[in-house]
């Protein structure tokens, strides 16, 4: 009958974990699910104890530390999907003429269609900077120092 208060009080954790987000309750809640196991095998409760505190911490050590780091590049305003590519240099690998309604730029492994910030013509092989991101065109700028 002890692997059920084990059982409940994991159930608790993991629910606590999904609310919280501090990455504390769901090693615990994990550690609560091995020692219902180990109850339910039959094992003694020096050993659920057991199995409890060595899944914990050694969840807690392992995982905890990883999981703070990602939540706190998240928070910090790290740049993901498009925005890192502002700022970023790149080649002109097609004519960026407005009139025309040309323009292709290289950034990194990436071929976006490019606009010119001024309304300038950029060269084919130029280098530009890219200033924003505008749907599926980016907005460019030619390099001084490329």
């Amino acid at each position: 009958m002890e692997w059920y208060v084990w059982l409940i009080l994991c159930a608790v954790l993991i629910v606590g974990e999904i609310f919280t987000a501090s990455f504390f309750a769901g090693p615990l809640g994990l550690g609560c699910l091995v020692a219902s196991l180990i109850s339910k095998a039959g094992g003694e409760v020096a050993i659920q104890f057991l199995g409890f505190s060595v899944t914990s911490v050694v969840l807690l050590l392992a995982l905890r530390p990883a999981l703070m780091r990602m939540r706190e590049n998240k928070v910090d305003g790290g740049e993901t999907g498009i925005d890192i590519y502002i700022g970023k240099q790149g080649r002109i690998t097609e004519k960026v003429d407005a009139q025309a309604g040309t323009g292709r730029i290289q950034i990194g492994g990436e071929n976006w269609a490019a606009v010119s910030d001024v309304g300038i013509i950029i060269e084919e092989e130029s280098q530009a900077t890219v200033i924003r991101i505008e749907g599926t065109k980016a907005i460019v700028s030619v390099s001084e120092n490329p």
